[in-house]
């Protein structure tokens, strides 16, 4: 893909364990106080890029975002999902949903896409990433689906908030995460 065709910027959003675990491929690990609500206050109101696993472990279109999903399937079809074969298409169709939006809802609509996971999207897509929203988890397994491993110096990390574990969740936190030498 070529840069030109990332009108808006392209952000990560993941919870990932010390192992860089993000999923078991069906559901969340873990449920996090705030969390949920952290996650659409930061994406309600853009495109937010996701492959079929992902969609399939959500079940529904997440409501104020363009659920974009990125499949090799070309029969593959869900209400509410915008559904695309290729990285460039889902760039095409984030861009073109923000572009469309602005004129319905300029407000609510912001100018920026996110990557939302799973692995296979992180891979193709975080090279394009100039910020990635990150909530670390203190969740003992290291059996999963694995985040793609970051170059840990191209990277300043900022600690946004610390929650100390309690009897019905584990210890996490939020981190921003922004290039150092940006694309």
């Amino acid at each position: 893909m070529n840069n030109n065709n990332l009108k808006f910027p392209l952000i990560a959003i993941v919870a990932m364990n010390q192992n860089r675990i993000i999923g078991d491929g069906n559901k969340l690990l873990w449920h996090l106080p705030g969390d949920l609500k952290r996650l659409k206050s930061l994406t309600i109101g853009t495109p937010l890029i996701m492959g079929r696993k992902t969609w399939d472990s959500i079940g529904k279109p997440l409501p104020g975002r363009g659920n974009i999903v990125l499949t090799n399937s070309k029969s593959w079809k869900a209400e509410g999902a915008i559904v695309v074969n290729s990285f460039e298409d889902a760039i095409t169709k984030s861009n073109q949903w923000i572009e469309k939006n602005k004129l319905i809802n300029n407000s609510e609509t912001k100018d920026k896409i996110f990557l939302f996971g799973g692995a296979q999207i992180y891979k193709l897509g975080l090279q394009y990433c100039n910020v990635i929203e990150i909530t670390k988890v203190i969740f003992d397994t290291n059996v999963g689906t694995k985040f793609p491993i970051l170059e840990e110096g191209k990277w300043d990390k900022i600690k946004l908030d610390h929650f100390k574990k309690d009897e019905s969740y584990p210890e996490f936190s939020y981190w921003q995460y922004r290039r150092i030498n940006k694309l």
